[in-house]
């Protein structure tokens, strides 16, 4: 796979995945994701596959979900509960209201569920539940963290040549934290995302890193894609 004519190249083989990534040497040394083609400076075959994607391809991908934009259509399989929240591309809303209404389809009758939803300006809007793809319930205080992803990080991690510690909490995860150190020697201090920044379609991206000098904060990421970000920071 071509990645440029002066690169250096590091692959980890891990039990589910093989993981390549280059040592930057010139701009053009990246590769490409075989799914939604971004340029990445490592990418992932999990076990079994043929295809080298790109981080949030592979989380995707290992977490069951096809690759690439999805609908944020993660109603759970019950009624919503009053004051539960809900993420759309429209904002964060709360469910202040829910009851069963009769209607009409076709002529025949059935019973939905109505709900009254209020955004965080004020905003209210009537939705019925079958007209709710647009919606995704956001999870209760980190249920979303579990053992299996605090081990995810920390192979991610070691595979990435950082060094790290953490906290001993994992059976805390609001009190959880991790402490990495990048090639440059710069500090970075690690920790799981609250329930209203997890994306359900990307059920491994929950992690965020703060560097304090030079200051920097990056964004939502699964356990990989934050690896790759600490070890090649933004200049």
């Amino acid at each position: 796979m071509p990645v440029g004519r002066h690169f250096g190249l590091v692959i980890s083989r891990l039990p589910r995945m093989t993981y390549a990534a280059t040592v930057r040497a010139a701009e053009n040394c990246r590769f490409m994701c075989s799914v939604c083609f971004e340029d990445c400076w490592g990418i992932y075959r999990l076990h079994g596959e043929t295809a080298w994607l790109c981080s949030q391809c592979a989380d995707m991908k290992d977490n069951g979900l096809v690759p690439g934009p999805r609908l944020l259509d993660t109603q759970p399989p019950r009624a919503l509960r009053v004051g539960e929240q809900l993420r759309s591309p429209e904002g964060v809303w709360d469910v202040t209201s829910s009851e069963r209404v009769d209607t009409r389809e076709d002529g025949t009758r059935q019973q939905a569920r109505r709900y009254v939803l209020t955004r965080e300006d004020g905003h209210e809007e009537q939705w019925r539940g079958y007209d709710m793809v647009g919606f995704h319930l956001i999870p209760a205080g980190f249920e979303h963290i579990t053992r299996a992803r605090c081990n995810e990080l920390a192979s991610a991690l070691t595979a990435a040549g950082l060094a790290w510690e953490d906290n001993g909490r994992q059976d805390s995860p609001r009190h959880l934290a991790y402490t990495a150190t990048g090639p440059r020697g710069r500090q970075w201090s690690i920790r799981p995302v609250p329930g209203i920044d997890f994306d359900p379609w990307q059920p491994s991206s929950l992690w965020r890193a703060v560097c304090a000098a030079p200051p920097h904060q990056s964004p939502v990421m699964s356990a990989r894609a934050l690896a790759d970000h600490i070890r090649e920071p933004p200049a």
